[in-house]
């Protein structure tokens, strides 16, 4: 392999292998969007209006796969015969890096994760909230911290309730520097979005349902979630954490989230375990690939795009609403369309997907040092993971 650059080549024989030009209209509308109104985008960018990376994850997305971002040369040593690959752009706001990323993710969670059923919960904000994340985008890894600790409590009741006793629980992170009973696995990934393009940060999680227990040194079944106190924990643990960052200063502020949400914050997690249910599947293949469906992808899939007007300005797309499954078609201002997208794209170097409990690098000690005969087989968990 020769790696070169691309003025070394003439840029008719770049055109000629599509590695310079590209034909957006069709293949790429979101680009092509993009494209024609990148006046817009620089004129935000140059007004202070645009965070730093709005404009250079755009700009890189429309370089995706031309020679302007650089480009493998091979040749062959015994014809002369030769051939350039254009380089990807690894941008997450690029629908064609996405998908690359969230299949190199899916690999990496099967590589590791147990083969166990896995319950894929969802915790949610209340609409009065989401704005104070979107003032600083810092505040979103509060979103991570609260998902954190409501499992971990919910995985060492008897030590939670212990700690509140003595009035200890109310860390930053619960737990840390005490020695838990039982060690959690997560995955825990952050979408900003929802089908209809609104600000809505939330959590998407994947907890296998096994827990390890440090007193017996073995895995042991974690199946019963008490949605009741899911709810209540993250509720009470989220607006600690926002307290503790300076948020929710007033004491009616916080006394109103709780009596306008008696029950807690709301969190999606199915309670049935079935062969053909994606969320909670016995396959972890098939658990792992539903749930990365929600990680690593843009807010918008460019096959929900059904017209693009560029004489009116307009663009037309659909989403179908979680609550009642029904098609809703919307017709959008370009620039309105423009800013409803470029709110998602995330921060410079913020991780937005993470791995907590015995998935996380800090403490794959406990997954390496299980046996490859008991780590594929749930008949095999009362076998200690360090048994020889």
């Amino acid at each position: 392999m020769d790696t070169t650059y691309y003025s070394n080549i003439p840029v008719e024989t770049l055109s000629l292998l599509d590695c310079d030009v590209r034909n957006f209209n069709f293949i790429h509308p979101i680009k092509n969007i993009f494209f024609d109104n990148m006046e817009y985008i620089r004129k935000l960018d140059a007004s202070g209006k645009a965070r730093p990376c709005i404009l250079d994850n755009i700009e890189r997305s429309l370089l995706c796969h031309t020679c302007y971002l650089g480009f493998d040369q091979f040749e062959c040593p015994d014809c002369d015969n030769w051939n350039i690959i254009p380089h990807s752009c690894h941008s997450r706001f690029c629908n064609a890096c996405g998908v690359k990323y969230a299949k190199q993710l899916a690999a990496k969670a099967t590589s590791f994760c147990l083969d166990c059923p896995h319950r894929h919960i969802v915790f949610t904000i209340p609409e009065e909230l989401r704005n104070w994340f979107r003032q600083d985008r810092i505040r979103l890894n509060l979103l991570f911290v609260a998902s954190r600790n409501t499992i971990s409590i919910l995985t060492n009741k008897s030590l939670a309730d212990k700690l509140k006793k003595k009035k200890l629980s109310n860390t930053h992170y619960i737990f840390k520097g005490i020695p838990v009973r039982n060690e959690f696995g997560m995955i825990a990934t952050l979408h900003t979005f929802g089908r209809n393009l609104k600000w809505n940060p939330h959590i998407h999680c994947l907890v296998p349902e096994l827990v390890y227990s440090l007193k017996t040194n073995k895995l042991k079944m974690f199946h019963h979630f008490n949605f009741s106190r899911l709810r209540k924990t993250f509720q009470y643990q989220l607006i600690h954490l926002i307290i503790e960052s300076g948020g929710l200063s007033k004491l009616e502020e916080r006394n109103r989230l709780y009596k306008e949400h008696p029950k807690g914050f709301y969190v999606y997690a199915k309670s049935k375990s079935t062969d053909n249910d994606s969320n909670n599947s016995k396959n972890i293949q098939g658990c792992v690939n539903y749930f990365i469906r929600y990680a690593g992808r843009p807010a918008m899939a460019e096959s929900r795009i059904t017209e693009y007007n560029k004489e009116l300005k307009t663009v037309s797309w659909f989403y179908n609403d979680h609550k009642d499954e029904k098609r809703y078609d919307v017709t959008d201002n370009v620039i309105d369309f423009i800013n409803r997208l470029i709110i998602h794209i995330p921060d410079y170097h913020f991780l937005t997907t993470r791995y907590y409990g015995f998935y996380a690098n800090a403490k794959c000690s406990i997954l390496a040092k299980y046996p490859d005969n008991v780590r594929y087989s749930l008949k095999h968990l009362s076998l200690s993971p360090f048994s020889s």
